[in-house]
C-alpha cells in the first residue's frame, strides 16, 4: 500500500497548503523562508513548526492541482537540508549573480550617492578579489576566499536568505566570485549616476533572469505530468524526424512495467509528488518480498529513475529543482554471476546448434547459429536484412547497423561482421538470398528474441538458471576466440566491444576486412 498524501486545507473560502515540517529538520529550518511557486509566482515563506502558504484559489480542483506543485517544492526543500543541495548550475550562479547587481542599482537609482565614496567601494572590491583586504597578508587563493567572503558573503547570504535559496559548499566560492564581478559592474553604473551620467541605464544581457523556467512545449503543466504520460511524450519525442532513432519496443515495455508497479505500489501516477522516501518504500518492499531477485529491483528502480529524469527534462527543470528524488536513495547490492555460469558450455552450444538444424521457423533455425559465430547480442543479428549482407575481395560480411531505425545497445557497437564458413556451409547465404525481391524487410519476425528463449528453456530442457539463453552465445563466442587464437583487436570488433583504445586495428575501412575474414576462419567448428 502507498504511503498517505496530505491534502488542501481550507481557511475560511481560501486553501492552503499546510504541512507539518519533519522533525530531522525541524531544529535547522525553524524561522527560515522557503519560497514556494503558486500560479506561477514565488511567494515567501516563513517556516515554524508547519510551513504554511496560501494556494491563492477558493475552487477545490485548482488548488488540488497548486497544492501537488507547491508540496513538492515543500518535499523538495526538505531533502536539500537533509542531504545538501545539488551544485549550482554555471547559469543559476550568474543568475543570483546578476539579481544582487540588480538589486543594488535599483536600490541607488534615485539618489547614487557620492561618487569618491563610491569610488572607495571599488578599490575595495578589486582589493579583496586579489586577496589584499589585509595588505600585511600573503595574497593565497585562501586569502582571497576569505577576502570576498569577507566583503560579499554577508549580503549574498541575505540574498539566497530571501528567496530560500541554498547553496552547497562546493559551490561557494564561484558564486562570491561572480558576485564580486556584478558588484564591480553595480558600483561602476551608480558611480556614473553620481557623476551625472543616466545614459548608463544598468539593464544587460549578461546575465540570465532568475525566474521560474518556462512550460514544456507540450503545454502540460509539470504538476499534472504521469510516469505513464512522460513514457508516452518521450516515445513520441524519439521518434520524430526523418532520421529519428525510436525507442524499441522492448525498452519501452521495460519502462511501462517499472513504472506501472510503482505507480500501484503509490496509489498514483502523478510524478511531482514522489519523494525520495516514497521511492526507498518502494525499493524495501520489493526486497522484503523476496519474488524478485537483488539485480532485478535495482533494475526497476533504475527503470522509474529514468522516468523522472525524462519528466525533469520535458518540464524544463520545473520538477524536482534539487535534483531526481530517486538519486537519493541507495540501490540494492547483489551478487554477479560469474560470465562463465551465463554461457552456454560446449555441449548445450552443441545441443541447440544441431536442435536448430531441423526447425523450420526461421528465427529459430538461423538466430542461434548466427550469435554462436559473431557473439552478438540475439537482438542484434534478429533486425538483420537482405542489404545488410555484402561482399568485400569475394569475402561475404553483414552489417550491424542503427541505420533504418534499427538499434544497437551502443553506437560503439556499429561493426561489419564476416559470415564464418559454417554458417555458408549450414546454407544461410542462400536463405539470405531468397529474400531479394524484399531486400530491406527484416529476415526474422519480431519477437524472435522471446521465441529462442522459450524454445531453450521449455522445448531443448537446457533450464539451467544462471544461463542466459539470448546471451549466452557472447561469453561462448570470446572464449572460443582465445582458444583458437584470434587477436583480441579483431575479437574485440566483432563482438562489438569497446575498449577505449584508439589504435583497434579493425573497422577502420573496408581494406581491413579481409584481415577480418581470416581471423574468422581460425575460429574451429563448435560441432567438433
Amino acid at each position: 500500500m502507498g504511503l498517505a498524501m496530505p491534502n488542501p486545507s481550507k481557511v475560511g473560502n481560501v486553501y492552503y497548503l499546510r504541512v507539518s515540517v519533519p522533525s530531522d529538520v525541524k531544529d535547522r529550518v525553524k524561522g527560515t523562508l522557503l519560497v514556494v511557486q503558486v500560479a506561477g509566482k514565488d511567494y515567501a515563506v516563513k517556516i515554524g513548526d508547519h510551513a504554511k502558504a496560501s494556494l491563492r484559489t477558493k475552487d477545490a480542483k485548482e488548488a488540488k492541482s497548486r497544492f501537488v506543485a507547491a508540496l513538492a517544492a515543500v518535499e523538495a526543500h526538505w531533502e536539500a537540508i537533509r542531504h545538501g543541495p545539488p551544485p549550482l548550475t554555471h547559469k543559476a550562479t550568474l543568475a543570483i549573480a546578476g539579481q544582487i547587481r540588480a538589486s543594488y542599482i535599483a536600490a541607488r537609482d534615485d539618489d547614487p550617492g557620492d561618487a569618491e565614496e563610491l569610488t572607495k567601494e571599488l578599490i575595495e572590491v578589486f582589493r579583496a578579489t586579489a586577496g589584499r583586504l589585509d595588505l600585511s597578508k600573503e595574497p593565497t587563493d585562501e586569502q582571497v576566499a576569505a577576502d570576498l567572503e569577507r566583503l560579499v558573503g554577508p549580503m549574498t547570504d541575505k540574498f539566497l536568505n530571501q528567496l530560500g535559496i541554498l547553496v552547497p559548499p562546493e559551490s561557494r566560492s564561484k558564486l562570491l566570485a561572480e558576485v564580486a564581478g556584478a558588484l564591480t559592474e553595480a558600483i561602476y553604473v551608480t558611480k556614473a549616476k553620481a557623476e551625472g551620467d543616466y545614459s548608463v541605464t544598468g539593464e544587460t544581457a549578461k546575465y540570465p533572469p532568475l525566474e521560474a523556467p518556462r512550460k514544456p512545449v507540450n503545454e502540460t503543466p509539470s504538476a499534472e505530468l504521469t510516469l505513464q504520460g512522460v513514457i508516452d511524450n518521450q516515445v513520441r519525442n524519439r521518434a520524430a524526424g526523418r532520421d529519428a532513432k525510436p525507442l524499441p519496443a522492448t525498452t519501452v515495455n521495460k519502462y511501462r512495467l517499472a513504472a506501472k508497479e510503482f505507480e500501484e505500489f503509490r496509489g498514483t501516477g502523478v510524478i511531482a509528488t514522489i519523494t525520495p522516501r516514497e521511492a526507498d518504500a518502494w525499493k524495501l518492499k520489493m526486497l522484503e518480498e523476496a519474488k524478485l531477485g537483488n539485480r532485478t529491483v535495482r533494475n526497476r528502480v533504475e527503470n522509474v529513475r529514468t522516468v523522472v529524469g525524462w519528466a525533469m527534462a520535458q518540464s524544463f527543470g520545473e520538477l524536482f529543482a534539487n535534483g531526481n528524488p530517486f538519486y537519493l536513495i541507495e540501490l540494492p547490492s547483489y551478487t554477479e554471476t560469474p560470465s562463465d555460469m551465463r554461457a552456454f558450455t560446449s555441449e548445450e552450444a552443441r545441443q541447440v546448434l544441431r536442435a536448430a538444424r531441423k526447425e523450420t521457423n526461421v528465427d529459430l533455425r538461423w538466430l542461434p547459429w548466427l550469435c554462436a559465430y559473431s557473439g552478438a547480442r540475439i537482438n542484434e543479428v534478429a533486425q538483420l536484412t537482405k542489404a545488410d549482407f555484402f561482399e568485400v575481395d569475394g569475402e561475404p560480411f553483414y552489417r550491424l547497423t542503427t541505420m533504418g531505425g534499427k538499434t544497437l545497445k551502443t553506437q560503439s557497437s556499429e561493426r561489419r561482421v564476416p559470415v564464418h564458413p559454417d554458417l555458408i556451409a549450414e546454407g544461410l547465404l542462400d536463405f539470405v538470398k531468397a529474400s531479394e525481391d524484399a531486400p530491406k524487410e527484416r529476415l526474422f519476425p519480431p519477437r524472435s528474441q522471446g521465441n529462442v528463449r522459450d524454445w531453450v528453456r521449455n522445448d531443448l530442457k537446457i533450464t539451467r538458471p544462471e544461463l542466459q539463453p539470448n546471451h549466452g552465445w557472447r561469453h561462448l563466442f570470446e572464449d572460443k576466440c582465445m582458444a583458437d587464437g584470434v587477436t583480441d583487436s579483431a575479437k574485440d570488433f566483432i563482438t562489438g566491444r569497446s575498449t577505449g583504445k584508439s589504435g583497434a586495428m579493425y573497422g577502420k575501412s573496408e581494406a581491413s576486412l579481409p584481415g577480418l575474414a581470416r581471423e574468422m576462419r581460425k575460429i574451429t567448428s563448435f560441432l567438433k
